[in-house]
């Protein structure tokens, strides 16, 4: 069985903008999830929004193509592809 490593490739400031993201990867047949910082996951409850942060994570495989993605978006990656964190 293959084992895909998930990287983090971008924060984004708020729900708002990381399902933005997750949206523009989904068109691109890119999978990718969303992961709390912090208290956001409690705040996009409880207030519907949160400037906590989402952090944006795709198969490693993926990387370099959604790097791509990202700056054609305008937003700028957490990391050089291969780059360790």
């Amino acid at each position: 069985m293959n084992d895909v490593k998930a990287v983090k490739v971008f924060t984004a400031q708020d729900n708002l903008q990381a399902e933005m993201v997750l949206d523009t990867l989904k068109q691109n047949q890119i999978p990718a999830y969303k992961k709390d910082v912090d208290e956001s996951g409690f705040m996009n409850i409880y207030a519907g929004n949160s400037m906590c942060g989402e952090e944006i994570y795709v198969a490693q495989k993926d990387e370099e193509k959604t790097m791509e993605i990202l700056r054609e978006m305008g937003l700028e990656p957490e990391k050089a592809p291969g780059e360790e964190e």
